[in-house]
């Protein structure tokens, strides 16, 4: 791990929870025993995204972004898909409206649980 990028990460996160927050559209989508959550990301946001617990798939179905993570930075364009291991969090530029969902295996459908079962807690 890149351990400085990850610190970068951190201290972006913490500029960025002073300013106004963009808005973006979440949707839950549920099948059984998978959990899909996608995100419409508006062109010129940029985002922190939480520190993730699992290992799971994620696709861009739509637009082009930047991503930069511990590993480094990807220029992404869908259709795109790409693996988040266990401990990745990312900054997510929208260089045009993006559609990032990712993958959960669970089978609860309650989003609260799911995310605790997720995402590691941050203190904000």
């Amino acid at each position: 791990m890149n351990v400085a990028l990850q610190s970068n990460i951190y201290k972006v996160q913490d500029v960025m929870l002073s300013m106004p927050q963009a808005e973006t559209e979440l949707t839950h989508h549920f099948a059984d025993g998978i959990y899909a959550r996608e995100l419409l990301i508006p062109a010129g946001v940029c985002l922190v995204g939480a520190l993730h617990k699992t290992n799971h798939l994620f696709v861009v179905s739509q637009g082009e972004c930047v991503a930069v993570t511990h590993e480094g930075k990807e220029e992404i364009k869908a259709p795109y898909m790409g693996q988040t291991q266990p401990g990745m969090k990312r900054v997510i530029y929208a260089i045009t409206d993006t559609v990032w969902t990712t993958f959960h295996v669970t089978e609860e459908t309650d989003v609260a649980k799911i995310a605790e079962q997720i995402l590691e807690p941050e203190a904000v």
